[in-house]
């Protein structure tokens, strides 16, 4: 087990890093989602999920029956033991279990040429999950929308908020990075896209809104993960080129929502985190952590200025619900944490 203390400033406590797991090493891992601040699920590639109880001293290894051969990219907690899981790609299967993981049932299937679904996310107040996929129809998202109250029910969305799914250019499409592309609450619902062109979609019952956001010109670069904390009104995006991970140029957007205008507000950052992210966490007002492919960057100002906590490559990171704590998945199944 690997161990790194950081001290960030005199004022500031040490960080603690950790590998927690390397088991899975022919695994890829791109979904995560934290139950508590002991238990967790990670999800990846060779048909592979896993569920801890205890922190990650330990993990429980599955490998659903009821699909085969599926990379799941991303997955999320519906409750307790209850979990959703997304295997790409065609045939697209959504999977659910009630035991923790014991049984799976396969509730929903999509054999269509060019489905590829990228990111789930589940909001516990309205009980509402949105499952978004790459577009099958030039120009528009695929989305899919269920309820926790039945999750084996699912509808192709024409529209989110009332308002229609389109994109800005015909040939962006959507990071199947980190599985965090995707965020919605009982206001909105934001969407962020990359490739071709990198845009951010906001849903609102007032309308829809669109901000067009810097990348290169390459077709491997744009946004990947995003996060927002309605409590204290701001959100990160993080992107780059992920096939130039030691480049940082537009890989960081911050941004608030203004409340009398009810538009989305960019906050210029003094610098910016190492190269390539796919994945960022939110942990208070002005703490946030990110991780990609360069390694593990932390901010505690607000994002203006960074330190490299490790040079290894994480995809996903996610805080604990009382967050103390980021636990982190990769490739080459490492799995990680960051102790606050």
């Amino acid at each position: 087990m690997k161990y790194l203390f950081l001290l960030l400033s005199s004022f500031s406590l040490a960080q603690t890093y950790k590998v927690l797991n390397e088991e899975k090493s022919d695994v890829s891992f791109r979904g995560l989602a934290v139950e508590s601040a002991t238990n967790f699920v990670v999800s990846g590639s060779k048909n592979t999920i896993g569920r801890t109880t205890d922190g990650g001293k330990t993990f429980k290894w599955i490998n659903p029956t009821v699909v085969e051969n599926r990379d799941f990219r991303d997955i999320e907690v519906l409750g307790k033991d209850t979990y959703l899981a997304i295997g790409i790609d065609a045939p697209a299967y959504i999977i659910l279990t009630k035991d923790g993981g014991k049984t799976w049932n396969k509730v929903y299937e999509n054999t269509q040429k060019g489905i590829f679904l990228d990111a789930i996310h589940y909001n516990p107040k309205t009980k509402q999950i949105i499952v978004l996929g790459d577009p099958i129809e030039a120009g528009k998202p695929f989305v899919l929308t269920s309820t926790s109250t039945d999750p084996t029910k699912w509808t192709i969305a024409k529209s989110l908020m009332n308002q229609g799914l389109r994109l800005k250019n015909p040939k962006e499409a959507f990071f199947a990075s980190s599985g965090s592309n995707l965020y919605a609450d009982d206001k909105q619902v934001l969407i962020v896209s990359g490739g071709a062109a990198s845009n951010l979609y906001r849903y609102t019952p007032k309308g829809g809104q669109l901000y067009t956001l810097e990348k290169t010109a390459s077709t491997n670069s744009g946004i990947n993960g995003m996060a927002y904390d309605a409590t204290n009104n701001v959100g990160y995006l993080v992107g780059g080129d992920y096939t130039k991970p030691n480049e940082s140029k537009y890989n960081l957007y911050k941004f608030k929502i203004n409340a009398t205008t009810n538009k989305i507000e960019f906050i210029d950052s003094w610098k910016y985190p190492e190269g390539y992210k796919s994945g960022v966490t939110i942990l208070s007002k002005d703490k946030v952590l990110v991780c990609g492919y360069s390694g593990v960057d932390y901010s505690s100002d607000g994002g203006h200025n960074w330190k490299i906590i490790t040079k290894d490559s994480y995809n996903t990171c996610n805080a604990s619900p009382d967050k103390k704590s980021v636990i982190l998945v990769g490739n080459k199944g490492k799995i990680g944490k960051v102790t606050l």
